[in-house]
């Protein structure tokens, strides 16, 4: 019989603690409520014209930055930029050539310029101007390694659009510095003809 008790006692206990809690809970609403009723009296200031057009061009300037900063991060993974475009028709070209394996040997390396850092060696020196005709050319100078010796590599370059949309060469001819220092000239400037066949 007395274990019923302390049951029932503990039963009593906790309907007190409920109704204390939903008391607490009722006045902390009427509390928020009261505080609501204040801060609604509070007038907001309202924005200025000013003050609104600023923010809208901090938002602006931060968007155009964002995506000016997207476009050159996509621009550099997916699309090719024109020297290294023509950069790899080049070191193909010189590949093949038996004047150019003959003094450079194979496999051969090919990179912008000679340094320790690798960023600068992948930066190839390049130059993009228009001739007389309209046609934008891109002029390249590389260096082009091999075991048996080591080349600077001087090359210019356009787009014929005109006739197969194909990459026609200047000029293209290599300063070998070793093992014997002399001068390869593949395709002469103004050569018509085999050498400067669309690439």
């Amino acid at each position: 019989g007395g274990d019923a008790g302390a049951t029932s006692e503990t039963h009593a206990e906790r309907r007190k603690r409920r109704r204390e809690a939903q008391k607490a809970a009722s006045l902390a609403t009427v509390e928020e409520e009261a505080f609501s009723a204040i801060t609604d009296r509070i007038p907001e200031r309202p924005m200025g014209a000013v003050e609104s057009t600023s923010y809208s061009l901090v938002i602006l300037a931060a968007l155009g930055f964002a995506a000016a900063v997207l476009y050159a991060a996509f621009s550099e993974l997916i699309f090719s930029p024109k020297e290294y475009t023509c950069f790899s028709k080049t070191l193909r070209k010189i590949e093949d050539d038996p004047r150019v394996t003959i003094r450079l040997g194979t496999p051969m390396k090919a990179y912008g310029t000679e340094s320790q850092n690798r960023s600068a060696r992948q930066r190839i020196p390049h130059r993009i101007y228009s001739d007389d005709q309209g046609r934008e050319h891109v002029q390249l100078q590389f260096v082009a390694k091999g075991p048996s010796g080591r080349a600077t590599v001087h090359a210019d370059m356009y787009e014929d659009s005109e006739a197969t949309g194909g990459w026609r060469y200047h000029y293209l001819y290599l300063t070998v510095e070793s093992p014997l220092a002399q001068q390869v000239v593949l395709v002469k400037p103004h050569q018509v003809g085999d050498n400067e066949a669309v690439v």
